[in-house]
């Protein structure tokens, strides 16, 4: 099958690659790129480093569809514990890897690594109205 200049300028447009896009990619100079329209003749590898090119073009954007997912910060249903609170919170548990979620969920979960953390570095009034926010939530 021979490959016309009209199908391939047609799968570029298509993807929204411009002749420039594919040049790049593809390490071919642009002006051999343009020539091939004069030609009326695009050569087989032409094709098959653009199917690549299309390829990878959606391959990236699930990818990227997929992380812009995973890092959606998902809803902290922080019990109506106040900014000071929270701030108190994170602060016993600075230089760790816990999330403020972790800490309540922990929390939530009688984790005892997390409660006896929090016993030992708050003050117990305060102990007593962030866990009793919880407790009842």
């Amino acid at each position: 099958m021979e490959i016309t200049n009209t199908i391939f300028e047609t799968l570029l447009t298509k993807n929204n690659f411009k002749k420039k896009d594919f040049a790049d990619y593809s390490k071919i100079p642009y002006d051999t790129v343009v020539g091939w329209k004069k030609k009326g003749y695009i050569p087989p590898y032409a094709m098959v480093i653009l199917k690549d090119m299309i390829y990878r073009k959606k391959l990236d954007e699930q990818t990227e569809q997929l992380f812009k997912r995973n890092i959606q910060p998902t809803t902290i249903q922080n019990y109506n514990l106040t900014k000071i609170e929270e701030n108190k919170l994170k602060a016993v548990f600075w230089g760790t890897n816990f999330t403020t979620e972790d800490i309540l969920k922990g929390i939530k979960e009688k984790n005892q690594k997390i409660l006896k953390k929090i016993e030992e570095n708050l003050p117990s009034n305060i102990q007593k109205q962030i866990l009793g926010k919880l407790n009842y939530a």
